[in-house]
């Protein structure tokens, strides 16, 4: 099954790094401000850490609906190439055929003839057993 990846609109703006507030690596920045700075500038870049992640969950959140939808069309593709156009209805006439055959085949006499050709079938598998044990 072929899975295409389908676009979802502003993915590659979300998943952009954002032009920094901050043009410096976040250690020098700490090193020159006070306590309270250097706390608002860690909790800033958390923020947008945060929000980048978010982002991509929306991302992933997107692309599976995008797959489960296409798994659902291919099954249901699928199942009308081998069935036809009505696949449940077809199935369900196979299966209480089959229902039908199963009762009819019960209430035929063959108590008799099983209980006739069963020595014959408990030789057979007695001789196999021999032959491979």
């Amino acid at each position: 099954m072929l899975i295409r990846r389908a676009h979802v609109a502003g993915e590659e703006d979300s998943l952009q790094p954002e032009k920094s507030e901050f043009p410096l690596e976040p250690q020098l920045l700490l090193a020159d401000h006070s306590a309270r700075a250097r706390a608002q500038l860690r909790r800033d870049l958390f923020q947008k850490e945060l929000d980048l992640l978010r982002a991509r969950l929306d991302v992933i959140r997107v692309q599976a609906s995008v797959v489960a939808r296409s798994g659902a069309t291919w099954a249901n593709a699928s199942a009308r190439a081998q069935l036809g156009p009505y696949p449940w209805a077809t199935f369900a006439g196979i299966a209480l055929g089959s229902f039908l055959v199963t009762r009819a085949l019960r209430k035929l006499p063959l108590g008799p003839a099983a209980a006739m050709s069963m020595p014959l079938i408990m030789a057979a598998i007695e001789k196999r057993r021999s032959h491979h044990g």
